[in-house]
């Protein structure tokens, strides 16, 4: 079994504010995601999310971070340009998608 770490700075709901998180994958799937400040930690039942959702948005979901690292190693300046828009939008097109495909 692979196993790798990553840090990020994510949104924390328990601190209230963006701070830096560790998020470890297993086999390529994202396992547990920790706030380094708090020590709040979100872990993720592989087996339940492929049970439950369609194979096809957990793919795209879990592999977001590596393919929005890839773009933004592509077009930095594009990227950053398009973040704001993308992060207030995503939430109401992934909603979207995922009730008008059930």
């Amino acid at each position: 079994m692979s196993s790798s770490k990553m840090d990020a700075y994510l949104f924390c709901i328990h601190c209230d504010e963006e701070t830096d998180h560790t998020i470890e994958y297993k086999n390529n799937h994202i396992h547990k995601i920790q706030c380094n400040n708090c020590g709040v930690e979100i872990k993720i039942d592989q087996d339940y999310v492929k049970k439950h959702f369609k194979e096809e948005f957990v793919a795209r979901v879990l592999s977001k971070p590596s393919r929005m690292t890839k773009e933004m190693e592509k077009d930095i300046t594009g990227f950053l340009k398009s973040l704001p828009f993308r992060v207030v939008t995503k939430p109401f097109r992934v909603y979207k998608e995922f009730h008008d495909n059930k």
